[in-house]
C-alpha cells in the first residue's frame, strides 16, 4: 500500500480521536455542573489529557495548514485547516484544562469552542467519503439530538432540583425523559413543572420543540429521500412516461418495453447516465474518469489483454456509451459503417442475410464491426441483441489513431476481421 493510503488512515483516525474527545467532554460538562465532578482525580485526569490531545491537534493543524497555503492545488480544496483566524482562535480558546485550573465551572463552557472543530470534520468527511455521507449525515444528527436533549435535561434538574425519592441516575432518565416528551410536543403530563421558573423554562423548551422537531423531521426526511438518486431517477421517468401515454396514444407493447427499460436503468446502471457527468468536468478529470469506467471492459477483451496501460488510456477517451433493449439491431446487412463496437455486457446474435440461421453469438468482452472499417463497403452481417446489451461504440476517425499509435494491435484486429470476413461472406 501507498504511503498516502497510510496517511489518509491516520489523519482520519486523529480526527476520529478528537470528535471522540470533544463529545466526551460535551456530556460530561454539564453533569460538572450538577455533581461537581471536578472533586474526582479521574475527571481532572480526564481534562488534562483531553488538554493535550487539543494542543496536538493545534500544533497538527499549524503544520497542515503551513504545508499547503502556497500549495496552487490543495489551498483551494482543502478547507479543513487554519484558511481563517476564527477557527485558529476557536482553538486556541479550547486548550487550557479549565477543571484543573478554576474552581468555577463556567469556565469550562470554553471548551464548546472546539464543536466548531467536530462541524468542519464533518464536513471534511462528508465531501472526503461521498459513498458514506448518508450514513455520516444520519449518525451526526443522532448524536446532536442526544446532546442537545442531554443539556437541557442537565439544566432542568439545576432548576427542578433533585428528587431524594431518586438516585442520582433515576433524577437525570427522569429529568431526559421530560426534556425529549416537551421537545417532541408529545408530555404526557406526568412531570408537571411547579413555580414560575420551572413553568417559564417549560414554555421555553415548547417553544424550542417546534423548531427542533421540525429541523429534526427535515433533516431525517432529507436524508432518506437522498439516499437512493437511481430510485428518484426511476419515479421521474415513470412519471414521465405516465404523462406521455396520457397526452400522446402509444401502443401498449411500446409502453411495456419502455417501462421495461427504466427498471434495467435502475436495475443495472443504477439509473445512472456517465455522459451526464461527464458534460460538467474539465478535460483531465473527464479523461481520468473515463478510464475509470472503461479500463476493466478493455481489459476483459482478450485482444487487449496485454496492452500496456497507455492504450487503455487513448482508447478510453474514444469509446462511447451505447445501450440496446430486447430484440433492437445493432446493424443490419447493407448498413453504412463508421464505427465498431466493444461489448461491455449482455449478449448478441450475429445473423445470416435472410436472418434465419445464427452464425454466433458475442459476449462480454467481444468486438464487431470492425471489417467495414479496414474497407470500404457496408456492413457484412447482422447483429441483433438479445437481452439488455451495454455496448461501447468506437468511430472510424478516431479508431484510425488509435491504430497508426499502436501498429501491433491493428496487425491483430485485421487478422481477426480478416477471419471473420471470410467466415461470413
Amino acid at each position: 500500500m501507498s504511503v498516502n493510503y497510510f496517511k489518509s488512515i491516520y489523519n482520519s483516525a486523529w480526527r476520529i480521536l478528537i470528535i471522540v474527545a470533544v463529545l466526551l467532554q460535551v456530556s460530561l460538562m454539564p453533569l460538572d455542573f450538577l455533581f461537581n465532578l471536578r472533586g474526582f482525580e479521574w475527571y481532572k485526569t480526564l481534562d488534562l489529557c483531553i488538554s493535550l490531545l487539543y494542543f496536538l491537534d493545534l500544533l497538527l493543524s499549524i503544520l497542515r495548514y503551513r504545508g499547503i497555503k502556497n500549495h496552487a492545488f490543495l489551498k483551494d480544496v482543502y478547507w479543513d485547516t487554519y484558511s481563517s483566524s476564527k477557527y485558529f482562535i476557536a482553538d486556541l480558546l479550547a486548550i487550557l484544562p479549565y477543571a484543573v485550573m478554576f474552581s468555577n465551572p463556567v469556565f469550562q463552557l470554553f471548551r464548546l469552542f472546539k464543536w466548531v472543530r467536530v462541524i468542519r470534520t464533518a464536513h471534511y468527511f462528508q465531501s472526503r467519503n461521498l459513498r458514506y455521507s448518508t450514513g455520516i449525515s444520519f449518525g451526526l444528527l443522532w448524536i446532536g439530538t442526544f446532546l442537545f436533549s442531554h443539556w437541557f435535561a442537565c439544566i432542568w434538574i439545576q432548576i427542578h432540583g433533585m428528587e431524594e425519592s431518586l438516585s442520582k441516575v433515576g433524577n437525570y432518565v427522569r429529568a431526559l425523559y421530560y426534556t425529549v416528551t416537551t421537545l417532541t410536543s408529545v408530555g404526557y403530563g406526568d412531570v408537571v413543572p411547579h413555580g414560575n421558573a420551572e413553568m417559564l423554562y417549560n414554555i421555553f423548551l415548547q417553544f424550542i420543540g417546534v423548531g427542533f422537531l421540525a429541523l429534526l423531521v427535515g433533516n431525517v426526511v432529507g436524508i432518506f429521500t437522498k439516499k437512493d438518486p437511481a430510485e428518484q431517477r426511476f419515479l421521474e421517468n415513470m412519471e414521465k412516461l405516465r404523462a406521455l401515454i396520457h397526452y400522446q396514444h402509444i401502443s401498449k407493447d411500446l409502453e411495456r418495453r419502455i417501462s421495461d427499460y427504466f427498471t434495467y436503468e435502475r436495475k443495472q446502471k443504477l439509473g445512472y447516465d456517465e455522459t451526464e457527468l461527464m458534460e460538467i468536468l474539465p478535460f483531465g478529470l473527464r479523461n481520468e474518469l473515463q478510464l475509470e469506467f472503461k479500463k476493466n471492459t478493455i481489459k476483459d477483451i482478450p485482444l487487449f489483454s496485454s496492452v500496456d496501460d497507455h492504450f487503455v488510456r487513448d482508447i478510453a477517451q474514444y469509446l462511447s456509451p451505447r445501450i440496446l433493449t430486447p430484440g433492437d439491431y445493432l446493424f443490419r446487412i447493407g448498413d453504412s459503417a463508421n464505427s465498431m463496437f466493444f461489448v461491455q455486457k449482455g449478449s448478441l446474435k450475429v445473423l445470416s442475410a435472410d436472418e434465419s440461421k445464427q452464425l454466433t453469438l458475442l459476449k462480454k468482452g467481444d468486438f464487431m464491426g470492425e471489417i467495414a472499417l479496414f474497407k470500404k463497403t457496408t456492413r457484412t452481417a447482422t447483429v441483433k441483441s438479445v437481452g439488455y446489451s451495454d455496448l461501447y461504440e468506437l468511430q472510424k476517425k478516431e479508431f484510425n489513431k488509435v491504430l497508426k499509435k499502436y501498429p501491433e494491435i491493428a496487425e491483430k484486429i485485421r487478422m481477426k476481421s480478416k477471419s471473420r470476413e471470410e467466415r461470413y461472406i
